[in-house]
C-alpha cells in the first residue's frame, strides 16, 4: 500500500499525523501500512487518545510518501477508518466526530487535498476494482468483464473530478491519479481472464483461450512508466503484467503444472522483455519474492545474484533479504515448524507423532476456493497410495479461525474418509502458524521426511500431475536409505 501523494521524489524525513476525535467511544486509534514495497503484511501502530480526544503519530525517516489506514479502536473490529497519505517532511492534521464519521472527516496541511480525495474514494468504493460493486462477484464473461470495468473506470474518473473541484489537487498529482485509475482498470481486465479460459479453474487445461483482441486495452497502458511506480495501482498492474507475458505457455499446460515454475519463468521473461529501469527492477524483485514463497527453491539463488548484478536498489535488496530470512526455516533439511494443532476429536497433534513416515501436508482453509477445488484430487492421491499407509500419510492442515466451518468443510468434501489421512486444525493464534500463512498463503503443500525435516515446502498440489510422481520418487529415495519400511 505504499504510494505517493506527490509525483516528485522526496528525501527521507519525518512525517506526522495528528488530530482530534470528538465523542470517541474507543480509547485508542491505529495507523496501519504495508511492511515494505514487496510485502503487504500490515504494520500496526497504536496510540491512546488524550482526555480531550487528541492523538499523534510520528514516523521517522519516511523514505517516500506513504499510503496507510487510520481508524478508531482495534483494526479487526473497527467500523470507522479512512485512507491517509503522508509525505516526508509534512504534518497532516485529521479531525472527526465519531458519531458522524464520514460527514465530519476533515484534513489540514500540505497534503489535505489528496487525503480528501482518498476519503472520497473509500466512500465511493473506487479505491480498487476488486473492492467495488462492479468487481463482486468476479465476472467471468469477457464482454461482461469489459462492461463492468469500463463502468468502474467512469465512476472513478467522475469521482476524481468531483473531489478535485471540492479540494483542488496540484496538476501533476491530478494527472497521476487519472493514470492510476487507468492502470487499476487494466489490472482488473488482466486478472479476469483465468475464470473465462478454464472450465474448472484452477484445474485442468485452457478450454477457450482469451481472444487476442481482448488485450487491445493494453495500448492505453504503456510500460514502463517509472514516475508512477510509487503508486500501488501501477505496481499491481506491472506485477501482473509479468504473468500476462506467460499466457501462451500457461495455455499449453494443465494449470497445476504451471503454478510452481511460473515464477522462475516470469523472472526470465520479464528480464528479457522489459527495458532496464526502476519498473523492471520492481517487477523482477516482486517475482523473486513470489519465487521465494511459492516457487522452486533451487531456482532462487542464481536469479537473486543476477538481480543484484543489475544494480538493484538497496531498498529492494533489503526487502528480499528480509523475506529470505523469514523463510529460511522452511528450506529443505530444516525441521518442520512447530505450532499447535488438534485433530477432529480435539486431541493435540505433533509432527513428532508422525515420525517414520513421509508426510504430505496440504495447508488449506474452508473459505479458500482453490483449496476446496483440490479436494477431489487429494482424495484420488490418497487412494493411489492407500496400500502404503506404513510409508506415507496425508495431513490436511486447516488454518480456519472458525472450527465449525472447518468441520463442515471436512464433511462436505469427504476429507476424513481415507485410512491414510489425518485432519488437523492449526491454532491460528500461534505466531509460527500465522507467519507461515501470511508469508505463503493458501493453498500450499509440504513434504516432511520421516526424520521430521522438510523435504519440500513447495510440493506439487494434489491436482498437479507431478504430485504422484514426486511422492513415488521420494519414497524410493527414502526406502533406499532405509528411512521408510
Amino acid at each position: 500500500m505504499l504510494g505517493c501523494g506527490r509525483v516528485a521524489a522526496q528525501p527521507a524525513a519525518r512525517a506526522v499525523l495528528r488530530g482530534r476525535v470528538l465523542h470517541a467511544k474507543d480509547s485508542a486509534v491505529f495507523l496501519a501500512w504495508s511492511r515494505n514495497l514487496l510485502d503487504p503484511t500490515p504494520v500496526f501502530k497504536h496510540v491512546r487518545l488524550s482526555p480531550q480526544g487528541e492523538f499523534q503519530f510520528v514516523l521517522d525517516s519516511l523514505p517516500r510518501p506513504l499510503a496507510a489506514q487510520w481508524g478508531l479502536g482495534r483494526p479487526d473490529r473497527t467500523r470507522h477508518y479512512t485512507d491517509v497519505w503522508l509525505t516526508p517532511g509534512d504534518t497532516l492534521t485529521l479531525t472527526v466526530d465519531a458519531r458522524h464519521f464520514n460527514q465530519t472527516l476533515g484534513f489540514a496541511g500540505p497534503d489535505a487535498s489528496i487525503n480528501y480525495y482518498r476519503a472520497a474514494q473509500r466512500r465511493a468504493r473506487t479505491s480498487h476494482f476488486n473492492d467495488a460493486p462492479e468487481g463482486r462477484p468476479e465476472p467471468r464473461n469477457p464482454a461482461r468483464t469489459r462492461a463492468l470495468a469500463d463502468h468502474y473506470r467512469q465512476r472513478a474518473e467522475a469521482g476524481l473530478r468531483v473531489a478535485d473541484r471540492a479540494h483542488p489537487l496540484p496538476p501533476a498529482l491530478r494527472r497521476q491519479e487519472a493514470a492510476a485509475i487507468r492502470y487499476d482498470w487494466g489490472h482488473a481486465l488482466l486478472t479476469s481472464t483465468h475464470r473465462y479460459e478454464y472450465d474448472k479453474w484452477p484445474q485442468g487445461r485452457v478450454v477457450r483461450p482469451m481472444p487476442e483482441a481482448y488485450y487491445g486495452f493494453l495500448t492505453e497502458l504503456p510500460l514502463p512508466q517509472d514516475s508512477l511506480l510509487a503508486h500501488p495501482a501501477y505496481r499491481q498492474f506491472a506485477h501482473y503484467y509479468a504473468t500476462y507475458l506467460l499466457r501462451e505457455r500457461r495455455q499449453q499446460l494443465p494449470f497445476p503444472a504451471f503454478v510452481t515454475p511460473q515464477f522462475s519463468w516470469a523472472y526470465d521473461t520479464a528480464r528479457q522483455v522489459l527495458p532496464a529501469g526502476t519498473t523492471r527492477n520492481y517487477v523482477l524483485a516482486q517475482v523473486l519474492d513470489d519465487l521465494l514463497r511459492h516457487g522452486i527453491a533451487a531456482d532462487f539463488d542464481a536469479r537473486l545474484a543476477d538481480f543484484e548484478a543489475q544494480g538493484a536498489t538497496p531498498e529492494l535488496r533489503r526487502a528480499l533479504k528480509q523475506r529470505a530470512a523469514e523463510l529460511a526455516g522452511t528450506r529443505p533439511q530444516q525441521p518442520a515448524p512447530s505450532f499447535g494443532m488438534t485433530d477432529l476429536n480435539g486431541q493435540p497433534v505433533r509432527w513428532a507423532d508422525l515420525r517414520g513416515k513421509l508426510v504430505y501436508v496440504d495447508v488449506w482453509a474452508s473459505w479458500c476456493q482453490p483449496c476446496r477445488a483440490d479436494a477431489p484430487a487429494l482424495r484420488a492421491l490418497q487412494a493411489q497410495f492407500a496400500g502404503r499407509s506404513r510409508q506415507v500419510v496425508f495431513v490436511s492442515l486447516s488454518i480456519d479461525a472458525n472450527a465449525a466451518a472447518w468441520r463442515r468443510a471436512v464433511a462436505a468434501d469427504h476429507l476424513a474418509e481415507a485410512p491414510n489421512q489425518m485432519q488437523v486444525l492449526g491454532e491460528l493464534t500461534d505466531p509460527a502458524l500465522r507467519r507461515l500463512w501470511e508469508q505463503r498463503g493458501v493453498p500450499q503443500c509440504w513434504l516432511i521426511g520421516p526424520d521430521g525435516l522438510i523435504i519440500d515446502a513447495n510440493a506439487p498440489h494434489p491436482s498437479n500431475p507431478a504430485a504422484a510422481a514426486t511422492l513415488e520418487t521420494t519414497l524410493k529415495a527414502l526406502a533406499a536409505k532405509k528411512l521408510v519400511p
